[in-house]
């Protein structure tokens, strides 16, 4: 794991390498911006599932498994006031999770499927969502209102807000 701070305009870096475990270096880095940011408890959860998420799938289904010879890097900005944004970048082959279709819903009276369920997390909790595929990876960028819980919650159950670039 490595941090980093950027001068230009609020950001932190976190590099991780292509190991499961290493998911466990995201808490208490999520936890330290949500603090010095002021992140609101409701926010920093959609901010932890999300990246929890973008980064297990890119690790177990982009590396095919552990890979420490990779890393998967987490870019932290704040551009504005009450938003800020995650860029994910891999060095997986490319795939534009926003292409994938989206699985019906879940039916209570169906047998329970397993997997397939973190493109529906990352619209609901995501207030954006953008793609672009890199020369040596992919990277995903996640967007988030912090502006309080009335807002976060109403931005993130509008799946129509997200765009792909």
């Amino acid at each position: 794991m490595m941090r980093e701070n950027g001068t230009d305009q609020a950001q932190d870096i976190l590099t991780l390498r292509g190991r499961l475990s290493e998911i466990a270096e995201l808490a208490p880095w999520i936890e330290s911006l949500a603090l010095r940011h002021t992140i609101p408890p409701d926010v920093q959860f959609a901010i932890a599932l999300c990246l929890e998420e973008v980064i297990s799938n890119a690790i177990c289904h982009g590396y095919g498994g552990e890979k420490e010879d990779r890393s998967v890097v987490v870019r932290f900005i704040a551009p504005r006031d009450q938003y800020i944004v995650f860029l994910v970048e891999d060095e997986a082959p490319p795939f534009n999770p926003l292409d994938a279709p989206e699985l019906p819903p879940l039916n209570p009276h169906e047998e329970m499927r397993i997997g397939g369920q973190g493109l529906r997390l990352l619209r609901r909790f995501a207030g954006t969502l953008e793609y672009e595929q890199m020369p040596g990876g992919n990277r995903l960028r996640l967007g988030f209102s912090t502006a309080g819980s009335s807002e976060t919650a109403s931005a993130t159950t509008d799946s129509t807000d997200h765009q792909v670039t």
